[in-house]
């Protein structure tokens, strides 16, 4: 067996966006967000064609996945892979955004449902906290009362959670277990042989996906290498800028390469070609 990987844009979609694997979004869900009994999620909407309309704009922000439960409740998931500028305001924005949209201009403010913001990220987003998952409310400062629950946001560090497959016990641990490791195995892990996470390896399997949908997630790979590519290319013209800028005004080579973590031999070569 050949398993794509989740954290690819184009997999994490069909996995957890499709309407045919409707009970891996709600187990994925009722796990991350700690909904059980009477709170959990019984049933989901996709709401995959209103997505332009509510975030396509300048910026070109189209969200991977929103549904709606059968309360009314709205839910923003998103797998984000590099760290980006000001990621946090984006997320803010979506949430904000899509609650705001809810509405036409004649409509009542009590129409207003609550959104929920899920970001499943691949990089360090708080490095002062411990623990891999945080779960942001609007709280009374004083008090500590959530008085107002219409935006809630929950962000899962995926590099800070390290459980091996014997270390499994909550549906949590699993799912995050799958998004990390599923396509670096070559059968289905005993854990994830049942119900809802069995279903979400299939759904990663290669061998289940059409020509088109590879090409597809082949495309979503070239796009991040790109986008990784550029930016260390910017950040490498910029550390050659610093080192000549300090070859300039005297600074010896081994403190540059001290300070710019370039090679000796790259920053003399640098000053045979470029310095004043």
């Amino acid at each position: 067996m050949q398993f794509l990987d989740p954290r690819n844009d184009v997999a994490f979609k069909k996995i957890f966006g499709s309407e045919a694997h409707k009970q891996v979004t709600i187990s994925f869900l009722n796990s991350i967000l700690e909904k059980t009994g009477a709170q959990a999620i019984a049933e989901i909407q996709f709401l995959n064609t209103e997505q332009k309309r509510i975030l396509h704009n300048k910026k070109d922000n189209i969200l991977d996945i929103l549904c709606t439960d059968q309360s009314g409740n709205r839910y923003i998931v998103e797998m984000q892979v590099d760290r980006v500028k000001a990621f946090d305001k984006r997320m803010v924005y979506y949430g904000a955004k899509t609650y705001a949209m809810q509405l036409n201009k004649k409509q009542s403010y009590m129409k207003l449902a609550p959104v929920i913001v899920v970001a499943i990220l691949d990089f360090v987003m708080f490095p002062h906290k411990k623990n891999y998952k945080s779960i942001h409310k609007f709280f009374d400062d004083k008090t500590f009362e959530q008085d107002l629950g219409e935006l809630t946001f929950a962000f899962v560090e995926l590099t800070k959670f390290s459980k091996k497959e014997d270390e499994l016990v909550s549906a949590e641990d699993k799912w995050l277990y799958f998004i990390q490791q599923i396509s670096k195995k070559d059968h289905i892990p005993a854990s994830l042989a049942q119900g809802e996470f069995e279903d979400a390896c299939h759904a990663a399997e290669r061998m289940t996906w059409s020509e088109e949908e590879l090409n597809d997630y082949d495309d979503a790979i070239v796009r991040a290498t790109d986008a990784q590519g550029a930016l260390e290319l910017a950040i490498e013209e910029k550390t050659f800028k610093i080192a000549l800028n300090m070859l300039n005004v005297g600074i010896d080579v081994a403190t540059i390469a001290k300070t710019t973590n370039l090679s000796v031999e790259l920053i003399e070569e640098l000053a045979k070609k470029y310095k004043n």
